[in-house]
Parts: C-alpha cells; sequence; structure tokens
C-alpha cells in the first residue's frame, strides 16, 4: 500500500488544434499545463489519492467545459 505522504503525480496529453484555449480554460487551478506544438500537457501532483482525483475531476470539468464552449462556435462545412 501506498503511504499517505508519497507524491503522485498525473500526466494528461491533448492533442486540439485551440492548445491554447485549453490551456487557459486551467489559468484559475493549480495544475502545471503548457502547449507543445498541437499537445497541450496538464500535469498534477499531490501527496494523497483523495487529492488526486479531486483535481483530475476539477482538470476534466475545466477542459470539457472549454471544449464545449470551443465546438459551440464551429459551423458546420456545407460542401
Amino acid at each position: 500500500m501506498t503511504q499517505k505522504s508519497e507524491l503522485r503525480t498525473i500526466k494528461v496529453l491533448i492533442k486540439s488544434i485551440e492548445p491554447a484555449a485549453l490551456r487557459d480554460s486551467l489559468a484559475t487551478e493549480p495544475f502545471n499545463a503548457r502547449i507543445n506544438g498541437a499537445t497541450l500537457e496538464c500535469s498534477v501532483s499531490v501527496d494523497s489519492t483523495v487529492d488526486l482525483r479531486a483535481r483530475w475531476n476539477s482538470m476534466m470539468r475545466s477542459l470539457i467545459g472549454s471544449e464545449e464552449a470551443l465546438m459551440s462556435g464551429v459551423q458546420p462545412r456545407l460542401d
């Protein structure tokens, strides 16, 4: 069993045509987020599994909300 004081880390890589917008959706969250080309790299490091889960959920809610907002502005192509 992992001790409570051991550091836990999650790293998420997201390919997107709008990585800056996704990164900006995390501006108020305590996550490391950087852009590498068309990929957003996010990481979370905490000392407890409970905190890791809470921050993961927060990150996902922010990213999903940002993606939904971006997609609502996309106009369908009529070829």
